[in-house]
């Protein structure tokens, strides 16, 4: 009976008097008042403690978590976690504040710590992009407080307080933003995510600065308690989805790395042997199907054993990297790169016949030759030998175009060393040898 009171034709109601005993209807309506203040009431100092508390359980499961990640992660995240607990002792300081405790230094701290949780994001954003330091952050912090100690302490006008200290608060969001988006290649959708949280907060937080500013003037003063709510509301949520973000971000750059580890040599930083097939396969077809040269060169360093043994080992791996930087000044850059053994490189070179392969080939053993590298503590001189060899009727196949550039590369080693050969000058192998080598 009360549903056609409340939605039916009042009107008509009147009309026709009470459809129930006035008695039954003393009886519902206490019922029925004290019910809808409990479904209508929203408490913002309630709302903003639970968020605070799932924050400080977000940022304790990023803790926990940060104990698996690699160490340059843990860095970052750590730093995070510095900023989020500020933050969150910034909310529960407003939240908990007490309409009676209005003094000027919990204002001033609490606000300066807001700035500081951003300033720490940003560090941590900076740390886990790899960036330098910046100290503008900090300035900015330092601005804040200035303008706060103004506005509150030297010429009390929270006005003037919300309008000016909303500046380098939106700058400091902006920078979390710019840290996350910008610079970083392709993104994904925790990046956008986490970014767009942190425009978003910056967006919210200037609108309410520009009502503060602009309230007085424009008759809006009844619409600056309902901005400082959506901003404090917003502020509670933010910390806890930006972790999220964060974390999330952390997860695909660990799965990056694992895949990059999985695809290059952990010493040299180039592609290894189960790259190159995957590289050299698809380059193989390619030029297949166009009709177009395709080389390759297998590089080997001549004595290396020697260097091993007089210098050790940690020298050994000197000689290593340092063969790479030369290889890499001599090569083009889109060049694929890969050690296919301890001390044998290979280069994939897709568009060039044998004849330019063998130029560059030369190219890059004087390259080698002429340079002097530190090999444990005493300036020492490699050579490479190396091998050259095409793609022709008979080799349609990463496979036969290693055999081939092995057998030339065995060439060099034979008549010499600190020499290329090509596969094409070496006189045919006899027929026992090719079906050997066919069953390898």
């Amino acid at each position: 009976m009360r549903a056609r009171g409340l939605f039916g034709n009042p009107q008509r109601d009147r009309e026709r008097g009470p459809a129930v005993h006035p008695a039954a209807v003393r009886a519902v309506a206490p019922a029925t008042v004290h019910c809808l203040p409990l479904r209508m009431s929203f408490d913002i100092k309630s709302a903003m403690l639970i968020a605070s508390l799932l924050t400080l359980c977000v940022g304790a499961s990023l803790s926990f978590a940060a104990s698996r990640y690699p160490r340059h992660l843990r860095a970052a995240m750590r730093i995070w976690i510095g900023g989020l607990l500020i933050e969150t002792l910034a909310l529960l300081s407003a939240a908990l504040r007490s309409p009676s405790w209005d003094d000027a230094l919990p204002i001033v701290l609490t606000n300066t710590m807001y700035a500081l949780s951003y300033a720490e994001m940003g560090r941590a954003m900076n740390r886990f992009a790899q960036r330098p330091r910046s100290l503008a952050p900090l300035l900015l912090v330092a601005l804040t407080f200035a303008i706060l100690c103004l506005f509150t302490l030297v010429w009390p006008s929270p006005r003037w307080r919300v309008t000016f200290d909303t500046l380098p608060i939106v700058a400091l969001q902006l920078g979390v933003a710019r840290a996350v988006l910008l610079g970083r290649g392709r993104l994904r959708p925790a990046d956008i995510l986490t970014g767009s949280l942190f425009v978003a907060c910056a967006a919210l937080a200037l609108a309410r600065g520009l009502t503060e500013f602009f309230a007085p003037v424009l008759g809006l003063e009844e619409f600056r308690p309902f901005m400082l709510n959506v901003v404090l509301i917003f502020s509670s949520i933010l910390p806890m989805l930006g972790t999220i973000g964060f974390m999330l971000m952390c997860g695909d750059r660990m799965n990056d790395d694992l895949g990059r580890l999985a695809m290059t040599d952990p010493l040299t930083g180039v592609h290894n042997r189960r790259t190159l097939a995957r590289v050299a396969t698809s380059a193989i077809e390619d030029a297949l199907r166009e009709d177009r040269p395709l080389s390759l060169l297998a590089i080997d360093v001549d004595h290396f054993k020697r260097i091993n043994d007089a210098f050790g080992h940690d020298a050994g791996d000197e000689a290593l990297l340092g063969l790479v930087r030369l290889m890499r000044e001599s090569l083009a850059v889109d060049a694929p790169l890969s050690r296919i053994g301890g001390e044998e490189f290979a280069v994939l070179l897709p568009g060039l016949g044998e004849l330019e392969a063998c130029v560059l080939a030369e190219y890059l053993r004087q390259h080698v030759a002429s340079a002097l590298l530190p090999l444990g503590g005493h300036p020492q001189r490699l050579t490479v030998s190396i091998g050259v060899a095409s793609l022709d009727p008979a080799t349609r196949d990463l496979r036969a175009l290693l055999r081939n550039a092995d057998r030339a590369l065995y060439a060099a080693k034979h008549n010499g060393r600190n020499r290329c050969v090509a596969y094409s000058t070496l006189a045919p192998a006899p027929v026992a040898s090719q079906v050997s080598l066919g069953r390898a």
